[in-house]
């Protein structure tokens, strides 16, 4: 069995480590930007960004947890309707191979039996004439 694999050439890799090494060069200076930028602002602005932050934050979790209860509501009832699916296809088969009779046959017999007794009444009607 022949592997298959992919090389990438050095040209690529360069390349590659050349940009990895600009994003890091920009992420850097972010950071040292936002730090300066959060070093020189007052502890009241601080705490009220950070309480805001943490509202914020709180609703998305609110969010985010009302929509998985969702989720698992509909994947319950997913799976329900599945298994009362499976149950009743177990059920009908215990029941063929019990040979029962199923509620149109039963039906089939008492039109049956009715008709029956209706021609009996009929020939006893006959038969007393």
């Amino acid at each position: 069995m022949a592997e298959s694999r992919t090389r990438i050439s050095m040209k690529d890799v360069r390349a590659s480590v050349k940009r990895m090494q600009s994003e890091g060069e920009k992420l850097v200076t972010r950071i040292r930007r936002d730090a300066r930028a959060f070093a020189t602002r007052s502890r009241r602005e601080t705490v009220s960004s950070l309480l805001s932050d943490a509202r914020k934050l709180q609703t998305d979790l609110r969010k985010r947890a009302e929509k998985a209860l969702e989720e698992l509501e509909a994947r319950r009832a997913r799976i329900l309707a599945t298994l009362e699916e499976r149950a009743g296809a177990v059920v009908e088969t215990v029941v063929k191979t019990l040979n029962v009779a199923t509620q149109n046959e039963l039906a089939d017999l008492r039109k049956r039996v009715t008709e029956l007794e209706r021609r009996l009444d009929t020939l006893s009607k006959e038969r007393a004439a």
